[in-house]
């Protein structure tokens, strides 16, 4: 037996005490750092409730002074109302109809009162009191399921399995999307009933899109017709399959060469006939529900109220932007006043050394 033995314990010892006085030193530092940095924004703040405190009159006049400025600016401006509409475009009209409202809300933002009444067929008093007009898709996660749902249907299985959710949703943009919300914003509160209709028409009008309704009009009256004829030719196989039975019934004998069909077979073809028919009315729903939407190139889902709504929230609030923005000037101004003497202070002892 070998009088060898390893004598190694110790140093891994001590290499394991190094290791955890290293470790140890490390968390020292760290919650020292971040200990400075709590002790530094509490020193901080507190520094900046006493500057505060001791200028309470002062801050208190400015808010002041600018809740008055807000309740001025309040009753002088124009009381904003608004109004929002849900459109469904067809025939890949959405672009058109995003650019056409970017169109107005620069006009609008103009100041151009002339083209806007122009545009919508109102007078130039009541076009000037048109702020903003805006557009954007109408996006809930349970509609995002649905379109990606019904876009996989779509798909070969293999390409399907290698588009996810979240891959379908970043190759989407605002056009893509069925449902949209139309905003409008105006300082007139009854306005909002004749702008939708001359919006959709500008869209209607152009020529592309026209043909493309008209095209889809025709294929889908044609598949209507197409399908009714099926519908009626089903409906009279299933009525000779009626009568074949009833014939059957009334036979008293039957033998393997006559020319009727088995029962089984029978029941069968009937079963097929009946399943036919039951396919043949859901495509023809279908095909009828796509007549409506397509009978317009931009369908209105739900139009402007005869009525806007106040604009209102608790920032946009003139006395509340008033009353912060006082305080925000007076803080400044103390802290340019800061800055102005810390640097004269830093100059002075510049000149001593």
């Amino acid at each position: 037996m070998s009088k060898f033995t390893p004598k190694n314990n110790d140093n891994e010892e001590i290499d394991l005490g190094v290791l955890f006085n290293s470790i140890g030193r490390a968390f020292t530092k760290l919650f020292s750092f971040i200990g400075n940095i709590v002790m530094f924004l509490l020193n901080t703040i507190f520094d900046i409730l006493v500057f505060v405190r001791k200028r309470i009159v002062y801050f208190a006049l400015a808010c002041v002074v600018g809740l008055a400025a807000g309740i001025v600016i309040e009753n002088t401006s124009p009381t904003n109302y608004l109004a929002t509409a849900t459109l469904e475009p067809h025939f890949d009209s959405a672009r058109q109809l995003y650019s056409n409202v970017e169109y107005l809300n620069d006009l609008a933002k103009q100041s151009d009162s002339i083209q806007l009444g122009t545009f919508f067929g109102i007078s130039t008093a009541d076009a000037a009191t048109i702020s903003t007009l805006e557009i954007a898709p109408f996006v809930t996660e349970t509609r995002l399921l649905q379109e990606y749902n019904d876009f996989v249907i779509g798909l070969d299985s293999l390409v399907a399995a290698e588009i996810s959710y979240k891959d379908f949703i970043k190759q989407m943009d605002d056009y893509d999307r069925k449902i949209h919300v139309l905003s409008v914003e105006s300082s007139k509160q009854d306005l909002f009933g004749s702008l939708l209709s001359p919006l959709t028409k500008s869209v209607s009008e152009v020529s592309y899109f026209r043909e493309q309704q008209a095209t889809e009009l025709a294929n889908l009256e044609l598949m209507d017709s197409i399908t009714q004829v099926s519908i009626v030719q089903t409906d009279s196989l299933l009525s000779l399959f009626k009568d074949v039975k009833i014939i059957e019934a009334n036979k008293e004998f039957s033998n393997g060469t006559n020319l009727y069909m088995s029962e089984s077979a029978e029941d069968n073809a009937e079963i097929s006939l009946l399943e036919r028919k039951i396919t043949l009315s859901n495509q023809l729903e279908e095909i009828r529900t796509n007549k409506l939407k397509a009978r317009y190139v931009v369908d209105v889902v739900a139009a402007f109220p005869e009525v806007g709504y106040l604009v209102k929230s608790f920032w946009g609030d003139k006395k509340v932007q008033g009353a912060v923005g006082g305080l925000i000037l007076l803080s400044f101004f103390y802290l340019i006043v800061y800055l102005d003497s810390f640097i004269i202070s830093k100059n002075k002892e510049d000149r001593r050394h």
